[in-house]
């Protein structure tokens, strides 16, 4: 279980929180969840788990 503050893209410092509040407000692939946090955009090291968190917050 992830807390809210654990930082999910290193790059660009955006914690759990904010990918939760992003698919929330109607985020719903990686691309437009990297438009909104800038997860996932420099390295691309956090696509695994932004990819998880997409697919259980869309359950």
């Amino acid at each position: 279980m992830r807390d809210k503050d654990d930082i999910v893209c290193h790059c660009a410092n955006v914690t759990y929180d904010e990918i939760l509040n992003a698919i929330h407000n109607g985020a719903n692939t990686i691309e437009k969840i990297g438009d909104a946090t800038e997860a996932g955009i420099a390295c691309g090291g956090c696509i695994d788990d932004l990819e998880e968190i997409l697919e259980e917050e869309l359950k």
